[in-house]
């Protein structure tokens, strides 16, 4: 079955291969048809064969047909990088060829150092072998050079955080997100991360990416969250938060943000047992604010206790917006006098 589905991509090849003239050859790259340089019939007929024993499993016959391959067109990187691909992962026959498949890369790198898969090919293999530095270096050249294709991005951001850089990964899944709105692949990288790394608010970004593409994610906890929150059912939002590793607090300002009344209703709860919650309290003013309830907005000002546990980052930053909101007018006044700034 395996090898029946590895098939698709390779008669479409084919068949684009027929269709284009002018001695080119079409490859379908993440999605993409990329028109390359001519290749010798017998490598092509042995890249396919290649091809079809390598979705089969067999990556032994798979070798053969590749080195079959480069033996007839020995200065192409596609091959080359191809061959690196499938010496670096696990076959039947055994564990992965590291050595063997750094040495293929890097030859594909000489013939033309900005094909991109050689160097995502060799920064995978240099990831097996531990060697994450080498690693991140070659998957940011493989993203500079394919920005197009998520794959390079997700390892440099996997890489990220494990080194213990969370800022920097988010910066390279956001970044791929929002340059890449339309690609699947991209939006189950930063929905796959979110739930890893246990982050509700990108993973219902993601969510809703994925539904404006058509595509659902059952059984998700991401997924709970959203359509609870989409019900208004402030009970499932909140067994769906808790799944989530989400803080009452940090709940409260997700929702001032998505859902202002269940944003109140949730900051007021968390406040009525725990008056010295400061997220909460934000979280409070900026929904009544959203509201437009300026009665409620003044209550919620008397609602903290008089000695608070320190804002989180986010909640400083939500109150920053209201603050700005409010910046220049009696609301100015209000809220630092409440910070104990005593004035304007």
């Amino acid at each position: 079955m395996s090898a029946r589905i590895g098939l698709g991509p390779l008669v479409l090849s084919v068949f684009l291969t027929s269709c284009l003239g002018g001695g080119g050859v079409a490859r379908i790259v993440d999605g993409r048809v990329e028109e390359g340089r001519a290749v010798d019939e017998e490598a092509y007929a042995a890249s396919l064969r290649a091809g079809v024993f390598d979705a089969a499993g067999d990556r032994e016959r798979a070798l053969d047909e590749l080195e079959r391959a480069m033996a007839a067109d020995p200065d192409s990187p596609e091959l080359l990088a191809r061959y690196g691909d499938v010496s670096c992962r696990t076959g039947r026959d055994g564990a992965p060829r590291p050595a063997t498949a750094l040495a293929a890369f890097s030859r594909a790198i000489n013939l033309d150092p900005t094909y991109a898969p050689a160097w995502l090919g060799r920064a995978r293999c240099l990831e097996l072998l531990g060697r994450a530095r080498e690693a991140l270096a070659a998957a940011k050249i493989a993203a500079d050079d394919d920005p197009l294709d998520p794959r390079a991005t997700v390892l440099i951001a996997r890489l990220l955080f494990a080194a213990g850089d969370p800022p920097a990964a988010w910066a390279w899944l956001d970044g791929l997100a929002a340059f890449l709105p339309t690609s699947r692949e991209a939006q189950r990288a930063l929905l796959s991360a979110a739930e890893l790394e246990h982050d509700p608010v990108r993973a219902h970004l993601a969510i809703g990416a994925l539904a404006t593409l058509g595509e659902r994610v059952p059984g998700s906890e991401a997924t709970d969250f959203t359509e609870a929150l989409g019900r208004g059912d402030l009970a499932g939002v909140r067994r769906a938060a808790l799944a989530l590793h989400l803080s009452d607090g940090a709940l409260a300002l997700r929702l001032a943000r998505t859902a202002p009344r269940l944003g109140l209703e949730q900051a007021e709860m968390v406040l009525a047992a725990d008056p010295t919650n400061s997220d909460a309290w934000i979280a409070a003013l900026a929904a009544a604010d959203a509201l437009g309830d300026q009665k409620r907005f003044g209550e919620v000002l008397g609602l903290l206790a008089p000695k608070p546990l320190p804002p989180s980052a986010a909640g400083l930053a939500l109150f920053t917006e209201v603050l700005a909101r409010h910046a220049g007018d009696d609301g100015r006044a209000a809220l630092a006098h409440a910070l104990g700034g005593g004035g304007p």
